[in-house]
């Protein structure tokens, strides 16, 4: 995390340094990054908060059974699921399946969740239908469960063979 923020921090002041010298807008890109941390702030501590108590909160014995790498093909299927029914905003979903890795989770469920999430999501439902057409949603679901499915299982095969 330390290396990120650094990263971040020097490409940041970098921008900075460019976008001030360059158009001398740098006070306007400052102001809407802080616009914008005002605005997502409360979200974002909400979501660590809620990750911490998720982490606390999993039984052991429920993260054995159904999320660890001993979990298997079944770990990624509840992934794929899990990853479906989350329909929370990135703000909140990475804290979330970042505290579910902490308490022990595999490889193969966490990929399995994340592309859950970003292929099968139902609360996007609505918009896709809305804009695409209810049988593109069909498809595109069909068509993404076993692409989700075969990432799980893939980043599983490698986790019990390389790891």
């Amino acid at each position: 995390m330390t290396q990120t923020t650094i990263i971040l921090s020097i490409a940041g002041l970098t921008l900075i340094i460019i976008n001030a010298k360059k158009t001398g807008r740098h006070y306007e890109g400052l102001k809407a990054g802080l616009k914008q941390l005002i605005d997502t702030g409360p979200l974002i501590i909400g979501a660590f908060l809620l990750a911490g108590m998720i982490e606390v909160l999993i039984p052991s014995e429920f993260v054995q059974n159904w999320l660890s790498r001993e979990a298997g093909i079944k770990g990624v299927i509840f992934g794929s699921l899990g990853g479906m029914v989350l329909g929370i905003g990135p703000y909140a979903f990475f804290p979330v399946v970042s505290s579910i890795w902490a308490s022990g989770a595999g490889l193969g469920t966490l990929v399995s969740l994340i592309a859950g999430w970003c292929l099968l999501n139902l609360s996007r439902m609505s918009y896709e239908a809305a804009f695409f057409g209810v049988k593109f949603f069909i498809r595109k679901l069909i068509y993404s469960i076993p692409l989700s499915l075969a990432a799980g299982f893939i980043a599983y095969l490698l986790e019990i063979s390389i790891m």
